[in-house]
């Protein structure tokens, strides 16, 4: 498989970039280093940058933020 880039971590951001990059039509691996989902979510809340991407993608409507 070829992989234009590599993003370590599956957490909000890892996962997050992941998906912007491939709809840019970069092939990407994301890697994990725990097996399985953990118990204590990485990220408690979401706030400043993140939401202004959530409403440009259409995954957050302005009604919530």
């Amino acid at each position: 498989m070829e992989t234009d880039v590599i993003i370590v971590g599956a957490g909000p951001a890892g996962l997050m970039l992941a998906g912007e990059l491939r709809l840019a039509g970069a092939r990407t691996v994301v890697l994990e280093r725990h097996p399985q989902p953990r118990d204590i979510p990485k990220a408690s809340g979401l706030g400043g940058r993140i939401l202004d991407l959530l409403r440009h993608r259409g995954i957050l409507s302005c009604e919530l933020a």
